[in-house]
């Protein structure tokens, strides 16, 4: 069993993005997109006609379905969006020790103003999930029409008793917010916001 397969949030309004990505972290390792648009050479399937900012919800419970149900040999996913850079030999190391009964990410609290004490992977500096647990929490997932993607999971998991754990080298935000040196960001595992060639090739090139 392989084990980790990379499920990244695209849009067609973004088509760089893709780029970005399999040009950097994502060229030599197995990566799906999820999208409004479809494109079998790209591994970018289709998963909602919408495109506006809001549509991220439906298109996230829809990939976790469509997963589950149709892809068989990983042992763990890990979720993000495509302007996500993820350091994936640190990942893949990591992996080995966690809980594959929780999730794991960056976990936000007290962020979603309709219900402050809701904790919550953030989705784009991405969260881990194995293979089993997606399969139990896809019997339950549906769409809340929260508008957000990980708060309508966070919502779902803090409902079945499913425990998010935090961890500091998953990020939200870019290093600089955070005021992490660039030579430092090797020790990390993703940063979100990193939306040009340019930043990812710099991240990547430390993370070798």
């Amino acid at each position: 069993m392989k084990k980790i397969l990379y499920v990244l949030l695209h849009g067609s309004m973004n088509p760089d993005r893709y780029f970005n990505v399999k040009k950097t972290w994502g060229k030599d390792v197995n990566c799906l997109f999820y999208s409004d648009h479809e494109d079998t050479e790209k591994n970018i399937i289709k998963v909602s006609d919408r495109k506006d900012y809001h549509s991220n919800e439906d298109k996230h419970i829809n990939v976790l379905h469509y997963v589950s149900n149709n892809v068989k040999d990983y042992e763990w996913f890990f979720f993000c969006d495509d302007d996500t850079f993820v350091n994936t030999k640190k990942l893949e190391n990591f992996v080995d020790l966690l809980d594959k009964d929780s999730v794991h990410g960056s976990v936000l609290n007290g962020t979603w103003s309709v219900d402050k004490s809701l904790n919550y992977c953030s989705g784009g500096a991405g969260y881990l999930i194995h293979t089993e647990l997606l399969h139990k929490i896809t019997r339950h997932l549906k769409i809340l029409n929260t508008g957000y993607s990980d708060v309508t999971l966070g919502l779902l998991l803090r409902e079945l008793g499913i425990k998010s754990i935090d961890y500091n080298f998953f990020n939200s935000q870019p290093p600089s917010f955070y005021n992490i040196p660039v030579d430092d960001t090797s020790n990390y595992i993703t940063f979100h916001y990193i939306k040009t060639i340019n930043d990812m090739n710099n991240l990547f090139s430390r993370a070798q």
